[in-house]
Order: C-alpha cells, then structure tokens, then sequence
C-alpha cells in the first residue's frame, strides 16, 4: 500500500478507467473526506440486514478496508463506530458500503474514513447470513478480496489485485498544491496529456469542420 501513497482516486481512475471508478454517489460521508487507502476485505450483505457486517469485521487487519455490496440499502445503517473500534486497532483502514453508515460525527473526529451513500441512524435487523471474502458490487464496481481501494475527497476508484504493481508503477505522487503556481508553467502543460487532448479536439473539429463544409458544397 505505500506505493500508493499520495496517489489520487483521479490519478488511480485515469489508470484503471471508468470499469473500475465507483459512481459518482459513493462520497465521503463527512468533509474534509478521510484519505482512504487499503486492500478489500469484502462482504456481501442482505439489503435490510447487517449482522454479516459485523462478522466480517472481525477478519479485519492492518491495511484492511471493508467493502460492503449492501445493493444501494439507505433505510438503516450498516453499522456505527462501536462496531468498528476493535477492527480499527488492529489497523482497519476505512469502510466503503454500497449503502449507509452513521456516527459520522465521531468518525469525523477520530479521522476514520468511511464512504457511502448517505447517513442514517436506525441499526437494521441481525437474522440474515451473508458471504465474506467473496467478489462482491459497490458503487457499480465488481471488487474482489485483496483489491486496491483508494478514496478522497474525488470518489472512489479500485485496482484489481493482479494489476496493482503495474498501475503503482504507472502513477507517481502528486506534489501538494495551494496555488495556481503550483503548476506547471504552460509550455509543460502543452507537453503532457492536457495538450494531448486539446490537440486532438483541434484536429477532430477542424477535420468535422471540412466535413460538413463539403457536404454543404454537394448539396
């Protein structure tokens, strides 16, 4: 995971592409968002039910983010910060659910991030089994146990566990940035991909441009 430190979920989003970016409902559920990085422990949880939550929470360990396909369930949460206290100590690294969470107050202030759908404060019915450690869909996103999943304040995006040393290598760090001279002067700028992409919207007009000025002559 330290090779994905100071990478952004844009950054990673660029890599993986739009298969592998959770859509765009899946946020931090409190601001400034928690930086999230970590691998998949996934669970996949009847929508209404949480008690398989709280089973999974406890194969957490360090560097351990926990997936939860909750199928889009808003009406209770999957769970709240008592539950996640024991898992955090032994290095629980933030919670990603396809669903809601509350407490966000307190996760707030210990720094906990946590990403979601939305917050709500009723604790739904323990009764249904559910299936830990098995592929499972948040945020449209097919995710397997052991996968990448970095988070902020973007969304969030995921490396599939068998490209994630090739995608490490094909990001570097971003350098913090406070003002617009931060930047690249402009003649790097027209080098790298956004000059890449304003070039290729030139030519792709001009060449649309001809186009239909031809048809009008036919005509």
């Amino acid at each position: 995971m330290v090779r994905f430190a100071g990478i952004g979920a844009t950054d990673v989003s660029d890599a993986v592409g739009q298969l592998y970016t959770m859509d765009h409902g899946m946020r931090s559920l409190y601001e400034p968002a928690g930086k999230l990085i970590g691998e998949a422990l996934t669970v996949k949880v009847p929508p209404g039910d949480n008690w398989a939550i709280y089973a999974a929470l406890q194969q957490a360990r360090s560097g351990s983010v926990l997936v939860v396909d909750w199928r889009g369930y808003v009406g209770g949460c999957g769970a709240g910060v008592l539950a996640l206290v024991r898992a955090i100590r032994r290095g629980l690294a933030g919670v990603v659910i396809d669903g809601a969470w509350r407490d966000v107050a307190e996760l707030r202030a210990i720094g906990f991030p946590v990403y979601g759908r939305a917050v709500s404060a009723f604790s739904p019915s323990k009764r249904e089994m559910g299936e830990v450690n098995v592929p499972v869909c948040c945020g449209g996103v097919i995710v397997e146990p052991g996968d990448v999943i970095v988070g902020d304040d973007d969304g969030v995006a995921v490396v599939p566990r068998r490209h994630a040393r090739d995608v490490a290598d094909a990001l570097r760090p971003s350098e913090p940035v406070a003002s617009i001279d931060d930047y690249p002067p402009d003649e790097e700028l027209d080098s790298d991909a956004v000059g890449e992409i304003e070039t290729a919207y030139l030519d792709a007009y001009e060449e649309h441009t001809r186009a239909y000025q031809e048809r009008g002559r036919e005509e």
